[in-house]
């Protein structure tokens, strides 16, 4: 049988507290519906309590601040009510006034506040290093700039409200919504009070990474941060891969805003330790070639490798681009290398673009090929077992294909040192097999040598050669053009 202990009921009101409890409702009341001062004072006169609960810990200075009661706020602040007082979640009458931009009050309520630490809850990283959760209501100044209050915001960062407090996604500065009207002119606010604007949100992105990730429109924030001193090479957390500004801005698609950030110091390259996709890989991915051009006529290495995908050539070669062609010549004409080798700490060998583009993909394009070829790769007839650069596999797979074009294209700009046993084992067909034989055999032509010669005078650009005094067949001849 369950009974219920005496301990555990709740002792019967008062009369007393029964007219307490209805003078304070009543006080509620009339301060909602806007009713006279003097009302007010009469029945402050009764008994009720300007600083007393109404219910759940709300009290009739938080009716006055909802309602935006002004006249009520001031007779009850003069009588007693307490700006501090926190209803049942945390909320105070100033968060409030704050919450809905009613700035008369928060300049009234803010003649009444003590000591500001009272709205304010000091948070640190917990022991992971991110941003801890609140146990509270967000702080007025919270309040006020997500409402989109700008001069309520003002108000109280003029009080002393820290520009710099945390919250679970960040701090303040990092939690600016960059699509809202007024986001520039927070932004400036926040920073003039002292924001720092090289903070991390909880995604590990600055202001400066956030305004340039929206591109042409995030671009009078860029001019602000920069010019408040935030640090455009600055790199984000391991959540954010350690990117940058730029990073973010290429990935936008903005050219101007990638222009801007360059004018404004950015680097568009990356230290050596860095494992992550480069600003220039990101570039090639957007397929586009005028961006990729704004980044490399900047000075970023093409031939510089950081991660197993390797250069910014072996992700052109090996990715499905529609603008394949442009973005290869773009990244040719800037000193990308075809034959460019790389060996990773771990002892693997990272392959050349020109072999990695056979890898890719099943069918191969021709005109890719030429590209390659008249920038100067080089063509090995051996196995991947015996040379990084072998040919001789993707050469049978040609064949099989027949692409007997590309096929003769390439053995007769092939180097001298031929694989003949692996010639004579793999099935190649007759025709091919001959050729190959017969070519390790015999001397080659000294047109052939000169062909060489040239190619390998020096950097192999196709606009050189053009501009050579040779017939037109020549200057394919040297290009090795399919």
């Amino acid at each position: 049988m369950n009974q219920t202990s005496e301990a555990d009921e709740t002792p019967p009101m008062s009369p007393m507290e029964e007219r307490q409890i209805k003078l304070q409702r009543e006080l509620a009341d009339k301060i909602t519906e806007c009713c006279s001062t003097d009302e007010l004072n009469a029945l402050l006169a009764l008994g009720a309590q300007a600083g007393g609960e109404v219910t759940r810990g709300l009290t009739p200075l938080h009716y006055a601040c909802h309602s935006n009661n002004f006249l009520a706020a001031k007779v009850l602040l003069e009588t007693g009510a307490k700006v501090d007082a926190m209803d049942a979640i945390g909320c105070s009458p100033l968060h409030l006034c704050a919450e809905h931009g009613y700035d008369p009050l928060v300049r009234l309520l803010l003649r009444y506040v003590d000591t500001i630490s009272t709205f304010e809850q000091i948070m640190e990283l917990d022991e992971n290093g991110r941003y801890p959760s609140r146990d509270t209501v967000d702080e007025p100044l919270r309040q006020a700039i997500k409402n989109g209050h700008l001069s309520s915001a003002e108000l109280l960062l003029q009080a002393g409200f820290s520009p710099n407090a945390i919250y679970f996604d960040g701090p303040e500065i990092t939690l600016l919504t960059a699509n809202d009207d007024y986001y520039v002119e927070f932004l400036e606010l926040l920073l003039r009070f002292g924001a720092n604007p090289n903070a991390l949100d909880r995604k590990g992105m600055s202001p400066l990474m956030i305004a340039a990730k929206r591109g042409e429109r995030g671009q009078k924030a860029i001019e602000v941060l920069v010019a408040n001193g935030a640090d455009i090479n600055l790199r984000g957390s391991p959540r954010a891969d350690f990117r940058t500004a730029l990073h973010y801005a290429v990935l936008s698609g903005s050219k101007s805003t990638v222009r801007l950030l360059i004018e404004k110091g950015a680097d568009v390259q990356l230290p050596t330790d860095y494992e992550k996709p480069s600003i220039l890989d990101i570039a090639v991915l957007k397929d586009d070639p005028a961006l990729l051009q704004e980044v490399v006529v900047a000075g970023a290495d093409p031939n510089r490798v950081y991660t197993y995908i390797g250069s910014a050539l072996h992700l052109a070669c090996c990715s499905i681009l529609k603008n394949q062609k442009e973005i290869l010549t773009i990244l040719l004409e800037h000193g990308a290398d075809p034959n460019l080798e790389h060996k990773f700490g771990d002892g693997s060998v990272l392959k050349t673009p020109f072999v990695e583009y056979f890898r890719s993909r099943d069918v191969v394009e021709r005109e890719v090929i030429s590209l390659l070829l008249g920038y100067g790769a080089k063509v090995y007839l051996r196995t991947p077992t015996t040379h990084q650069a072998g040919q001789l596999r993707n050469i049978l797979r040609l064949g099989a294909q027949g692409q007997g074009d590309i096929v003769y294209a390439m053995l007769d700009i092939a180097e001298e040192d031929v694989d003949v046993k692996a010639v004579l084992r793999l099935p190649f067909s007759d025709p091919v097999k001959q050729a190959i034989l017969e070519m390790n055999k015999s001397p080659r032509s000294l047109e052939h040598l000169c062909r060489i010669r040239l190619r390998e005078m020096g950097p192999l650009r196709p606009s050189k050669i053009e501009a050579l005094p040779l017939p037109n067949h020549l200057k394919k001849y040297v290009l090795a053009s399919v």
